[in-house]
């Protein structure tokens, strides 16, 4: 029997028109550019098929692999998807030719499977260049290469060109410029640029180019490092949701939970809430992480079990066994779970996400 899912109290509340709303907050925001939705990872965790087919309105979509695109078309979805980690080989290709998908490609090797290709009918590239990120993507004094060796073959598709900011999510560093600039300086202007991804819409007009990419942001997350100066108003797409197990006093000097990690400082109510690493709840704590029961913010005390986490009622003037909790949602959201929990909401909502059953509201 499966231990997670539909077999356990937590669930997630997926808002499927919050992300609508994002999704065109972040256009607005961009002046209208072509705005791609990245759906890799399940969507961070929301759903790729349902999150997709709730943006009607997406200029295109990106995943991770080649797989991940195939489901999408499989689905029904038929607007341009992006491929940002290519195809690792000719089947993939090929699978890419066959769903009209759009590789991005960034080594030799690409390059070489294309022209092993007897016949690539019109598909579309996106030549992805290293400007400072250090991970994929061509360097740039081997772009013209590149570029001369795509125009080479007759049955490719039109070429786009993109890159990574690497520090965008800081709006104090110059890095986010230095890449900008390396960029402009390739001076390849007749071709469509992809640069800015989530943080590089909220923080980086001059990244604003033909096309733009949300991924944790469509979600409802800041992507900036400074979230109260890059403000804007997105809605969170996902509240994790749960139930109490049980309700116990606890007398002053009491220990509550695994290694005996907290000391009860006074009289004390604890309630005993159905959620734990195995869900996706973050077991690693730096901070005081907090849920809500009945619209009021409560401390977790103690140790993050597999199943478990205790939480401090004493303030609640009543609580009981099934009462609802809200672990992440409005409030806290994701980013205030993820800053005690020293990770990032990216990180949290993918666990989640791929942990527990989702419930879908405010579909079109």
């Amino acid at each position: 029997m499966n231990s997670h899912g539909s077999n356990r109290h937590s669930r997630a509340i997926i808002d499927l028109q919050a992300i609508s709303h994002n999704y065109d907050l972040l256009k607005e925001i961009t002046g209208g550019k072509r705005l791609i939705a990245v759906v890799k990872a399940d969507a961070y965790g929301h759903g790729a098929v349902e999150v997709a087919k709730a943006l009607v309105q997406a200029d295109a979509f990106a995943v991770a692999a080649v797989g991940e695109a195939v489901a999408l078309r499989q689905a029904g979805i038929d607007q341009k998807i992006l491929v940002l980690g290519s195809f690792i080989r000719q089947q993939e290709l090929e699978l890419c030719i066959e769903h009209r998908l759009d590789p991005v490609i960034h080594q030799q090797t690409h390059l070489d499977m294309l022209r092993q290709s007897n016949d690539l009918d019109g598909i579309q590239v996106w030549v992805k260049i290293d400007s400072g990120m250090g991970r994929l993507g061509y360097q740039s004094d081997t772009v013209a290469e590149v570029l001369d060796q795509l125009d080479q073959l007759p049955s490719l598709g039109p070429v786009r060109l993109m890159t990574h900011l690497a520090s965008a999510d800081d709006v104090e560093s110059e890095f986010s410029n230095q890449q900008i600039e390396a960029i402009r300086a390739l001076e390849l202007h007749g071709y469509e640029w992809g640069i800015a991804n989530s943080a590089g819409i909220l923080g980086w007009p001059d990244a604003h180019d033909t096309w733009v990419r949300a991924g944790i942001a469509m979600y409802g997350a800041n992507p900036m490092s400074d979230r109260s100066e890059k403000s804007v108003a997105l809605k969170p797409a996902m509240q994790m949701k749960t139930r109490v197990l049980a309700v116990n006093p606890h007398k002053k000097g009491n220990v509550i939970g695994y290694s005996s990690t907290y000391t009860c400082p006074r009289d004390m109510t604890i309630a005993v809430i159905a959620t734990g690493y195995a869900d996706g709840y973050p077991r690693h704590k730096t901070g005081t992480a907090q849920v809500s029961i009945g619209g009021q913010l409560c401390d977790v005390v103690g140790r993050v079990s597999m199943d478990m986490i205790t939480v401090d009622v004493s303030s609640l003037d009543q609580v009981k066994v099934d009462d609802e909790v809200t672990l992440f949602g409005d409030y806290p959201d994701a980013n205030q779970l993820a800053d005690c929990s020293q990770t990032i909401s990216y990180e949290i909502l993918c666990n989640v996400g791929a942990h527990v059953k989702r419930e879908y509201i405010n579909k079109a």
